[in-house]
């Protein structure tokens, strides 16, 4: 088990694309621990030591906190050692060469492209707004 980045240098931004991704997934999980078990009544809630009533930014120290950091932390580990494994960072590498080759449109092209996405939506829209107004009056003249 190795902590050393496989192939450093390639694929920066993709990777830390993931890890970013990733390490926010780690910590909502890490963050639902702490909130799903730190309930009045169940032991893990309570303080770890009497003495320290209030740290800057954390509050008070209680076993559920320190369980949630490792959770986290636990969490991080297994997203590089996954994201190290040489499938994925050959993945992760082949990612970014391919989206260098994408030719991306220009603003003048999205913003037409837009335009007519937004008129045929509101057009199709219209048109089953027609429908439903005509199948209404149908029914209502049969029956």
């Amino acid at each position: 088990m190795s902590l050393e980045i496989y192939k450093k240098g390639q694929a920066t931004r993709s990777r830390a694309t993931a890890y970013s991704l990733l390490g926010l997934l780690v910590l909502f999980g890490a963050w639902a621990c702490h909130g799903e078990f730190n309930t009045v009544g169940r032991g893990v809630g309570l303080p770890i030591a009497d003495g320290v009533s209030s740290l800057p930014l954390i509050g008070s120290l209680t076993w559920m906190k320190l369980i949630a950091v490792a959770v986290f932390f636990g969490g991080m580990l297994c997203v590089h050692l996954f994201l190290n494994k040489p499938s994925m960072a050959d993945l992760l590498i082949d990612t970014e060469q391919e989206m260098r080759k994408v030719s991306w449109p220009s603003w003048a092209e999205v913003k037409g492209a837009s335009r007519v996405v937004v008129i045929v939506t509101f057009v199709f829209g219209l048109t089953l707004f027609a429908f439903d107004k005509a199948l209404q009056g149908l029914f209502s003249f049969i029956f």
